[in-house]
């Protein structure tokens, strides 16, 4: 048996058709989806990592499960530019994308420039993607420019509103400086006559006026 399909059998007896149905009706969508839960993915890939081998061939696998291990298994050290370019094509749903982005990508030298990429794409799992990236930034500088250059933002997405709104209370968090900034990015935001665009700045300024 290979070591493909010894992961495939691991994560297999974990299934949950109630679980996949309900994904399913929620709007995300696999080719193949067993349900199992994020938690016993990460737990049998940890068995695995790293191994960058092992993570590309898990990924040319259909289904979720699969492409999931490939994300948790994989050396961030060992993505290429190319890689992430091949495997943002997996961006078809809400969490296939933050899951990629947020334990992955985001880890790679090349993620601030994926950021300005996808932020000018009209693919809202791009878009979503763009904002992903971005809650894991640490490089306050990027972050300010990032901001700067965002004046003006798609969030005609739900998906993409949310991850936004995930990302400028994640920055804020434990830099006050970068928070100043998140905070004036919210006040301009919330006066935006588009409702998308104020729901963003409303929602990010309730919280970190809380807090």
């Amino acid at each position: 048996m290979s070591v493909v399909d010894e992961i495939f059998r691991k994560l297999v007896r974990f299934k949950n058709g109630v679980t996949a149905d309900y994904m399913r009706n929620s709007g995300i969508s696999y080719e193949r989806n067993y349900g199992v839960p994020i938690v016993d993915i990460k737990r049998i890939a940890a068995e695995y990592f790293p191994n960058h081998k092992l993570s590309e061939e898990l990924f040319l696998r259909k289904g979720r499960e699969m492409k999931l291990a490939a994300v948790f298994i994989d050396n961030p050290d060992e993505v290429s530019c190319s890689q992430i370019d091949n495997w943002s094509k997996a961006f078809v749903n809400t969490e296939i994308t933050e899951a990629i982005c947020c334990h992955l990508f985001c880890k790679t030298p090349f993620a601030a420039k994926k950021i300005e990429e996808w932020s000018e794409n009209s693919n809202k799992f791009f878009l979503q993607a763009s904002w992903n990236l971005f809650s894991k930034m640490s490089d306050a500088d990027f972050m300010k420019k990032f901001l700067l250059m965002t004046a003006k933002p798609n969030f005609d997405f739900a998906n993409v509103q949310f991850a936004a709104i995930q990302a400028l209370i994640n920055i804020s968090a434990n830099n006050e400086n970068i928070k100043k900034h998140a905070l004036t990015y919210a006040e301009d935001l919330s006066k935006s006559a588009n409702a998308d665009t104020k729901f963003v700045g409303d929602e990010v300024l309730a919280f970190l006026n809380e807090n």
